[in-house]
């Protein structure tokens, strides 16, 4: 679903690339998020509205716009009456000067020529109002105060924070079998079909124990793993072979300092899919090209779980891991993980999950491996940090920013329940966030933690502020019920 929503945004957007990273400014991925803030879960229902179009053409030309891009923009916005509005060059920026311009406070002014901010804030004030009609004289002159103004602001903010999250949806959407797998949001792994595997009657009785894997198919990629791993076939300490050799489908392999949390920094591992303690061979047919995300965060957990179960009963446990390969992929999306304890039915180990092939902060083209840098914030210090210690008006972090606006745009419901639940969220996601990087962790496990936190934020967003717009005049007006 997700998918069709990001073409469309596809469509209606200018899409540039430059080698090194995902997209100019991450366009789509940008749409793609803030139309979950502003609809949650109905954003696909207004993927073809006019007005979503003008605010995001609005949005690019006040956040993303440089080196001379954007002029259909322009006239599209001309098109719709949105006043007087100025011409391209009274908006355009370099790009070496974009994180300056778009990533600092709504109130910044680009120093070079303080004009330039100006304008490009009273486009996006005067598209709002066009779409939410706040009165005639801000649809002619923008408005620096009030709803109008905090509304276009929080779609500033919000556009940074997509900037933060460093992550196209649609690159991590997938349809596999029955299952229809979210785009990653910060979670390692997620459940399918409520957590219960999908092994037969038959099988769940088997206390024979085995491990069979499936041969390469004619690209050279794994297929599913299966197991019913006892410790009878549990190999001993320090008998995993040396595999350095092998190379998967899709290895590419690169090297982040300060994003991959390892040392030396690199992002793929050769994953077992039935990990070498469980009763898995170090051989081709078993390893795939993984993330050290994919292979740590994700796997693991599972792996440690079923290892300790067999060594404390010496139970059976049916285990199935199936690398899920899209089209003619060669790095797989992610990996199925299903188990079954046979002799309990399941009441000590009973999970089906699917373990997300990713690295946050990191690109990966999923077709042959190439990978990058997609995160444009990292060690970017022109940009407002996402939190700090000790948040004030003097030193202002996003969230901080955001709740300043959030303030206006909801003043009429400040005292009521879904309100109160929202900054009472936003205050535990901010509370962690700020405090992170004080137990001396390295620089890549503090960005780990800072990735999590900002994918919190985004999720507290995208559930409280479409229930809070839809309660305000000015909303219901632009997109009826």
């Amino acid at each position: 679903m997700m998918k069709r929503f990001s073409a469309f945004l596809l469509a209606i957007c200018l899409s540039v690339s430059f080698p090194g990273i995902a997209s100019a400014c991450d366009e789509n991925q940008t749409g793609t998020y803030i139309a979950q803030i502003l609809f949650g879960d109905s954003a696909l229902s207004h993927e073809s509205d006019e007005k979503v179009k003008m605010l995001l053409n609005a949005l690019y030309m006040c956040s993303m716009q440089s080196d001379g891009a954007g002029q259909e923009k322009l006239d599209y916005l001309k098109g719709k009456r949105i006043g007087i509005i100025p011409s391209l060059p009274n908006l355009n920026i370099k790009g070496a000067y974009l994180s300056e311009c778009s990533h600092n406070r709504w109130e910044y002014e680009y120093a070079a020529d303080k004009t330039i901010q100006s304008n490009r804030r009273k486009l996006l004030q005067k598209t709002v109002n066009k779409v939410f009609d706040f009165g005639f004289i801000d649809n002619w002159f923008g408005s620096d105060s009030g709803k109008c103004n905090s509304f276009a602001a929080f779609l500033y903010y919000s556009h940074i924070l997509c900037d933060y999250l460093a992550d196209d949806p649609a690159n991590t959407e997938v349809l596999f079998k029955k299952y229809t797998v979210p785009a990653y949001a910060g979670q390692a792994h997620i459940p399918l079909n409520r957590d219960k595997p999908s092994f037969t009657e038959e099988e769940k009785k088997c206390t024979e124990s085995f491990a069979k894997f499936s041969l390469l198919d004619n690209q050279g990629r794994c297929g599913a793993a299966f197991a019913n791993i006892c410790s009878d076939i549990m190999p001993p300490a320090n008998s995993r072979q040396q595999n350095g050799n092998i190379e998967p489908s899709g290895w590419n392999q690169g090297k982040y300092s300060g994003i991959v949390n390892s040392e030396p920094p690199y992002l793929y591992h050769r994953c077992h899919l039935i990990a070498h303690q469980l009763a898995g061979e170090d051989g081709e047919t078993n390893l795939i090209t993984g993330t050290r995300y994919l292979n740590i965060e994700g796997m693991k957990t599972f792996e440690d779980k079923v290892a300790r179960y067999v060594s404390e009963t010496s139970n059976h446990v049916l285990y199935r891991a199936t690398p899920v390969f899209m089209g003619d992929n060669q790095v797989a999306s992610g990996v199925q993980l299903e188990a079954y304890s046979v002799e309990d039915a399941g009441k000590g180990i009973c999970f089906n999950v699917y373990c997300y092939n990713v690295q946050p902060g990191i690109h990966i083209n999923y077709t042959n491996g190439n990978n990058w840098v997609s995160d444009t914030t990292f060690e970017n210090e022109d940009m407002i940090p996402f939190a700090t210690p000790n948040a004030s008006e003097s030193n202002p972090d996003l969230i901080f920013e955001m709740n300043r606006h959030l303030a206006v745009i909801f003043d009429d419901q400040k005292n009521s329940d879904n309100y109160m639940t929202m900054m009472n969220e936003i205050t535990a996601v901010a509370d962690q966030a700020r405090a992170a990087g004080n137990s001396g962790e390295t620089r890549a496990k503090y960005y780990m933690k800072l990735k999590e936190y900002e994918y919190e934020y985004f999720k507290v967003l995208k559930k409280n502020v479409p229930l809070l717009l839809k309660k305000e005049d000015f909303f219901k007006s632009a997109f009826k019920p």
